[in-house]
C-alpha cells in the first residue's frame, strides 16, 4: 500500500506549501523512504525559519493583557504570524489568549500551525475550545488541519470530538489525513454497526477507499471479525468497488484479513461479487491471495464460482507460475476443495494441459489418487482423461 500512502503524503505536503497537488506529482517517482527524508528536511526548515524574530516578538505578549493580545493578533498580525508566535509563548499564556480569540479566527490560526511544534498547545486546549474548533473546521471542510491535530491527541479526546462530526464523509476525510491511523482505527470500536457499514458505503460513493483501506491496515483481529460479520449488509456496489481498488494498489492483504473470518454462506456471497470481476482481476485475486498467505481464503470463495467463471479463471492460468498453479491444487486438496481443483484442471485450455501434466507428476501420489477417485463423479470427467492416466 506504499503508493497510496505516498499519494496522501504528497497531498499533505502540497497543503503545507500552499501549492496545487498537481505541481508535486513529480514526487510520485520517489520511494516512501526518500519522500520522508525530503518531507523532514522541509519541515525542519519551516520550523527554524525566522525563529529568532518570532521569539523576540512573542516576548512582548507577556506584558499585555490577553484580550489586547487577542485583538492585536486578529486586527494586525493575522493568522499566519499569530501561529508562528504561539510556539514561543508560554503554554498557559497561549491557551489564555486562544480562549479570548474569536473561534473563526482561531480556526484560521490552527490552519497555519505546524502540529509537531504545537503539540503542547493541542494537549493543553480545553475541550470546550476543541469542540468549537472542530465544529468550525468541519463546517469549513478543513480536513487536513483536523487530521493533523488528531495525530497529537489521545484516543479518549478523539472519540469525544468525533461526535461533533456527524457525517461519515467528513470522518473519512479526517482519517485520510491522519498519520496515526491506529488511533482512528481504535475509535471505530465505539461505533454502531450501522455506522461502520455507512463508512464503507460512503467510501464507494465518494471515492474514499484510501481512507478505509488505511484504517483496515490497523484493525485488530477482533475488528476484522466484526467487519466480516457485517459483509452481508454491505451493498454489492461497495464490495465491487473495494476489491478492485485494493487489488490495484497492492492492499488486498487488508481485505483478506477480514474475508478469512467469513462463514460458509458469506463465502458464497463473495463468490457472486467476484464473478462480476473481469478475468484479469480474477487471476490477480489469486496471485494477491498467494502473496498475502491467504490462498485458502481465496479458494474457499472460488469454490462457489459458477462453471463459466472457473473457466475464465482457468483461461488465465498462463499467468500463474508453475509453483503457484501447483500450490492452488495442493491447497484445494488440503482444504477439502477437491471439486474446485478438478473443475480448474478440467477447464484448462488445451495449450496448458502439458504443463499441468508435468506439474501433476511432481505431486504426491495420494493427492492424485484422491482426485482420480472424484473424477467419475465430476460433470467434466470427459475433460479430465489426462489426469486419470497419470
Amino acid at each position: 500500500m506504499a503508493n497510496l500512502d505516498l499519494l496522501t503524503e504528497i497531498e499533505k505536503l502540497a497543503h503545507v506549501l500552499k501549492v496545487p497537488t498537481e505541481r508535486l506529482h513529480f514526487l510520485r517517482s520517489l520511494s516512501m523512504e526518500d519522500f520522508q527524508v525530503l518531507n523532514q528536511t522541509i519541515s525542519d526548515r519551516l520550523l527554524t525559519d525566522s525563529s529568532n524574530v518570532w521569539s523576540k516578538l512573542a516576548g512582548v505578549a507577556k506584558f499585555m493583557p490577553n484580550f489586547i493580545n487577542a485583538q492585536v493578533a486578529k486586527s494586525i498580525l493575522g493568522p499566519n504570524i499569530t501561529a508562528n508566535l504561539t510556539y514561543h509563548i508560554d503554554t498557559k499564556h497561549a491557551v489564555s489568549i486562544a480562549k479570548s480569540l474569536n473561534i473563526d479566527f482561531l480556526a484560521e490560526v490552527a490552519e497555519n500551525l505546524v502540529p509537531a511544534r504545537a503539540k503542547h498547545l493541542i494537549e493543553a486546549f480545553p475541550m470546550e475550545v476543541l469542540v468549537n474548533l472542530t465544529r468550525v473546521l468541519t463546517r469549513e471542510k478543513k480536513y487536513f488541519t483536523m487530521g493533523a491535530f488528531v495525530d497529537y491527541m489521545d484516543v479518549e479526546k478523539i472519540h469525544a470530538l468525533s461526535k461533533e462530526i456527524p457525517d461519515t464523509e467528513s470522518l473519512l476525510r479526517v482519517g485520510l489525513y491522519t498519520q496515526n491511523k491506529e488511533h482512528v482505527a481504535k475509535l471505530l470500536d465505539g461505533f454502531a454497526d450501522e455506522k461502520i457499514i455507512e463508512l464503507v458505503e460512503t467510501a464507494q460513493r465518494k471515492d474514499l477507499w484510501p481512507a478505509v483501506i488505511g484504517l483496515l491496515a490497523h484493525f485488530s483481529d477482533a475488528q476484522h471479525q466484526r467487519l466480516a460479520s457485517l459483509v452481508g449488509r454491505v451493498s454489492v456496489d461497495a464490495l465491487l468497488g473495494m476489491v478492485p481498488f485494493a487489488l490495484e494498489h497492492g492492499a488486498l492483504v487488508y481485505i483478506f484479513a477480514f474475508l478469512k473470518h467469513l462463514n460458509a454462506d458469506m463465502y458464497a456471497h463473495m463468490a457472486t461479487i467476484c464473478a462480476k470481476l473481469d478475468s484479469e482481476a480474477l487471476a490477480g485475486l489469486i496471485e494477491a491471495a498467494d502473496e498475502s498467505n491467504e490462498l485458502k481464503t481465496a479458494l474457499k470463495i472460488a469454490d462457489h464460482l459458477a462453471e463459466r467463471d472457473v473457466e475464465r479463471l482457468s483461461a488465465m492460468s498462463h499467468r500463474f507460475e508453475d509453483a503457484l498453479l501447483k500450490k492452488v491444487i495442493l491447497t484445494a486438496h488440503a482444504e477439502g476443495l477437491i471439486p474446485f481443483g478438478l473443475r480448474l484442471l478440467a477447464l484448462l485450455p488445451e495449450t496448458e494441459i502439458p504443463r499441468a501434466e508435468r506439474i501433476a507428476q511432481t505431486i504426491d501420489r495420494k493427492i492424485i489418487k484422491d482426485a482420480q477417485a472424484q473424477i467419475d463423479q465430476a460433470l467434466l470427467k470427459d475433460r479430465l482423461g489426462w489426469l486419470r492416466k497419470i
